[in-house]
């Protein structure tokens, strides 16, 4: 099944919320009309993502999980996406730093050997 963008923006919110949102919500943030709204949330009832409780929608553990498991939570920052894995030591400003040149490709050191001394 496709996810689309509308759909993302729908069930992070409902991730976020504390006690659910109405559909109403979902037009007065985004403009979405209530079709779009319906089929989206009719979706995420099938996946039993969302359910629909006194006029509210609200996510599941299930749908909590969804979420998290494909990183749809971040802020404006954009390395804030990395994954744990992917992070390393940091290098402090004007800290001076000595590559490992075993991890270099060769193409790059044999761009610096034949450029010669000008």
């Amino acid at each position: 099944m496709k996810i689309t963008k509308t759909d993302i923006k729908i069930l992070v919110d409902l991730y976020k919320s504390i006690d659910g949102l109405t559909p109403y919500a979902f037009f007065q943030r985004y403009k979405y009309t209530p079709t779009t709204v319906f089929k989206s949330t009719s979706r995420f009832q099938k996946m039993e993502f969302i359910v629909s409780q006194n006029d509210k929608l609200l996510i599941t553990e299930k749908g909590k999980e969804f979420v998290q498991q494909n990183r749809f939570i971040y802020s404006n920052n954009k390395f804030d996406r990395i994954p744990e894995e992917f992070l390393g030591n940091k290098i402090g400003i004007n800290v001076p730093y000595i590559p490992n040149l075993s991890k270099i490709s060769k193409e790059i050191l044999n761009l610096q050997n034949n450029k010669g001394d000008g």
